[in-house]
């Protein structure tokens, strides 16, 4: 042995250590069946004897519990017990001050060896008591358990299956069965509570082993954090009843109780906002049927989204939205066809690539017959035409998506409808108004359509003198069930121009059957003058029917809180208006006014339409130059205790104002007009009389610079 290393005396030793222990488990051994820690952290053993053995026979005098806690040859030592072990007996319970170690904290390995006069010594089978560890996520809200078995393999006759046990104001809840050395229990309680657990493992037979048991300290402090799992969406469908069947995933968290609908908003810049709808109850619930909240899906593409909340109130992430597919039908009278168009559909199955999209299915209904099979379309179409229609057929559509994997999981559009026909002409078509929209570069176009008309198409022309002919700036499809349309010019330029707007009605071979009145924005030009005064100078509203009834004037001290500036002006036909407004006594703010002319609509229209209508013209500023006044001395210690400029009209940005004595030393300075000198200087004493020089500078609201310098007699 003297020329090996450690290392291969420690192996060797291992290796004798194993085939001894081999050697000694034979057919007369005690088998251990099961090792339980109780609370005090005493440990039982308990086992079985062998199968048809004659103890007395064999010689058995007693048997030896040795423990050790590291399971290592030659770590083992016998266990002090105070009454001996009779060889018929199948159980002990070992105080917690004979063991190496304590159980309620570490892991402790046993075997049992028999005295046998005739034999050598029989060992069991070696075993270990079951450490529970318990693991206080950083969330707070998951409690990680870990493990070890008592042996492995475990014994024969082992049911195979970890009980996970929990103690929550004070009492024992079985919550779960496993076969792994691990588990991990997100906790549903919603106070925060101190928690125990333990982990016990059945023999088929006998006995049961129990691990120490862990928590009831800070380590099992806990309270439910986690909030529910993303809801995954399954179909968002139209139902023939214009309402909409939602359906989810039930969400895996144990505490859920319900569900919240939320409805999702888009933004012409794309931005999205959620707004919740209602809140379906039960963590069972996976759908909401017959929905009729969050718009008209025949009118428009509704997006819902759904997100789980437990019985702590906390919510879980809003899923993926889903979007109904809104079909619309647009008939072409001349060729005798219906094209249909829909939107692709998004997160079908909780898909979110698209690439679960099996493809779309066009169902057809003629005359209110039956719907049939029309076309099956892939994944990428988003429109159908159907062809050699028969006049004055009605004829309805509807579009189905269905999923890739599982073509029966699949999503309804609105059903659509048209009746190929000649198109009766509009009544009373009217540009209701055309209206800068306030504190923005766009004009929003109002219309009133007869909506019972076979208009196709609504074309809004654009002209910045109507004389010279207009140009389509935009066009849309007639509308169902409505008799207003609008939009909003975003590439206009109101500020500058004033601009004429009318509406053209078309049918489907694009053809010109109407027209609307024109409707002509105001231009409105304010100019600051002297002796404040600004002069407001705007065109009449054109073309109402009984034309404006009068102008009200709005103004805004640097554009803060519009108010009117006077009583409402009448119309007079001028063509052109003035208005001159004396801002002279008002000396609050920084000199920029703001202005906007509302025109109202003549109440005698009311006899043709049933509305009356306002139009806004562009905000407009004027500027008033600022004016300063600084005194030319001072008593610090007088009634004039501070000399300071006093102006009006005068921007804070870039305002200064700095005091030098004849050295040219800086004395004081000042960055806020509400700021002047006192008169002293470093160490707060009143400098000598004299005379000294002031630099002032400061800006307009237009941002024009402007600089003043003189001097100020500091008297005593």
């Amino acid at each position: 042995m003297g020329g090996f290393t450690q290392k291969y005396r420690l192996i060797l030793i291992f290796l004798l250590g194993c085939f001894l222990q081999v050697q000694a488990q034979t057919s007369d051994s005690v088998n251990i069946r099961c090792v339980s820690v109780d609370s005090a952290g005493d440990v039982t053993l308990t086992w079985i004897l062998p199968s048809g053995a004659s103890l007395s026979a064999d010689g058995w005098q007693n048997f030896n519990v040795l423990a050790s806690l590291t399971n290592t040859v030659g770590s083992y030592s016998p266990v002090f017990i105070t009454s001996p072990i009779s060889i018929s007996q199948t159980s002990i319970t070992i105080p917690a001050d004979s063991l190496p170690g304590n159980a309620r904290s570490q892991q402790i390995y046993f075997y049992i060896s028999t005295k046998n006069s005739n034999t050598a010594a029989y060992s069991s089978n070696i075993v270990s008591t079951i450490f529970l560890t318990l693991i206080n996520s950083n969330l707070g809200g998951i409690a990680e358990l870990y493990w070890n078995a008592i042996s492995s393999p475990l014994p024969q006759g082992s049911s195979q299956w970890y009980k996970i046990w929990r103690e929550y104001n004070y009492t024992w809840d079985l919550i779960d069965s496993t076969r792994n050395l691990t588990y991990s229990d997100t906790i549903t309680y919603c106070d925060s509570t101190i928690l125990k657990y333990q982990v016990q493992i059945t023999d088929s037979t006998i006995c049961t082993s129990t691990s120490n048991i862990a928590g009831g300290s800070s380590s099992g402090k806990f309270l439910n954090q986690i909030q529910p799992p993303q809801v995954v969406m399954d179909t968002l469908s139209v139902t023939p009843g214009n309402a909409v069947d939602i359906t989810w995933e039930k969400s895996s968290k144990k505490n859920v109780i319900g569900y919240i609908i939320y409805y999702e908003v888009i933004y012409p810049n794309n931005s999205y906002s959620y707004t919740p709808l209602d809140t379906v109850y039960g963590i069972n619930t996976d759908s909401l049927m017959n929905y009729l909240k969050g718009g008209n899906p025949s009118d428009s593409i509704l997006r819902f989204a759904v997100a789980a909340i437990d019985s702590c109130g906390q919510k879980g992430a809003i899923s993926n939205p889903q979007n109904t597919l809104f079909l619309s039908v647009t008939p072409n009278i001349c060729l005798q066809t219906n094209t249909l168009t829909w939107n692709a559909y998004e997160n079908l199955a909780g898909s979110m690539n698209g690439d679960s999209i099996g493809g779309y299915r066009v169902f057809r209904s003629v005359n209110n017959a039956p719907y049939q099979l029309l076309a099956s379309l892939d994944d990428r179409a988003r429109s159908y035409t159907d062809s050699n229609l028969t006049l004055k057929e009605y004829t309805c559509y509807y579009v189905e998506v269905y999923d890739l994997v599982h073509p029966d999981t699949t999503a309804s559009s609105n059903i659509a409808c048209d009746i190929i026909q000649s198109p009766s002409l509009p009544k009373n078509n009217y540009l209701r108004t055309a209206s800068v929209i306030l504190n923005t570069s766009s004009i929003q176009i109002v219309g009133y359509i007869d909506s019972s008309s076979g208009a196709a198409y609504y074309a809004f022309q654009r002209s910045l003198d109507s004389a010279n002919g207009f140009s389509t700036i935009y066009t849309m499809n007639a509308p169902m069930h409505t008799d207003s349309i609008s939009y909003v010019d975003n590439s206009a330029s109101p500020d500058v121009y004033s601009y004429s707007y009318r509406i053209l009605t078309l049918d489907s071979c694009g053809k010109i059957i109407d027209s609307t009145n024109v409707g002509r924005t105001m231009l409105l030009i304010a100019v600051g003058q002297p002796e404040g005064i600004n002069t407001l100078t705007w065109n009449d509203y054109g073309n109402w029917y009984a034309g404006p009834a009068y102008y009200s004037i709005y103004r805004s001290i640097d554009g803060i809180n519009y108010s009117p500036v006077s009583s409402p002006i009448k119309y007079t036909h001028a063509g052109q208006n003035n208005y001159t407004d004396n801002v002279g006594d008002i000396t609050d703010g920084q000199g920029t006014f703001y202005y906007y002319i509302k025109a109202v609509e003549d109440s005698t229209a009311t006899h043709v339409y049933p509305f009356i209508d306002t139009s806004f013209s562009n905000v407009a500023k004027a500027y008033q130059a600022p004016t300063v006044f600084i005194p030319d001395a001072f008593c610090p210690t007088g009634k004039n205790k501070i000399f300071i400029p006093v102006g009006v009209y005068i921007s804070s940005q870039g305002y200064d104002l700095s005091i030098l004595n004849r050295w040219g030393d800086l004395m004081f300075e000042s960055k806020d007009p509400d700021v002047g000198w006192d008169g002293t200087y470093k160490g707060g004493k009143v400098v000598q009389q004299g005379v000294y020089v002031y630099l002032l500078t400061y800006t307009s609201s237009r941002g024009e610079y402007f600089q003043q310098k003189g001097t100020v007699t500091l008297i005593k």
